[in-house]
């Protein structure tokens, strides 16, 4: 159980990230490639970081909500998949305002 949360967490965390980094890649229009690079290794190591930690996270999370507060399995999971997706969603979209103005503080050294 706390295998296939963790995967489904870390799956929908990369989806999420996945679709910001062609969104960011679309703000990204009109930088160089010098200032553009910075923040795309920014965002990808944000994502696949968030994507580990969040999935490790909701897997405990489920784990402690069947132990101490006694739901099932099943509602257990849900709660810890919905509520960590909704938080990396959240990450993910601060990491992609923290990209373009990394990008923007780049091209203002320039």
């Amino acid at each position: 159980m706390r295998i296939a949360v963790f995967f489904i967490t870390a799956f929908t965390q990369l989806v999420v990230a996945f679709l910001g980094f062609f969104i960011l890649l679309i703000g990204l229009n009109g930088f160089s490639e010098n200032q553009a690079t910075a923040s795309l290794i920014f965002y990808i190591a944000l994502a696949f970081l968030s994507a580990l930690g969040l999935g490790a996270g909701s897997s405990y999370t489920a784990k402690r909500l069947i132990e101490k507060h006694s739901f099932g399995k099943f509602g257990a999971s849900i709660i810890a998949i919905t509520g960590f997706a909704l938080l990396g969603a959240l990450i993910l979209f601060i990491g992609w305002i923290a990209a373009l103005s990394l990008a923007e503080i780049l091209h203002k050294w320039k």
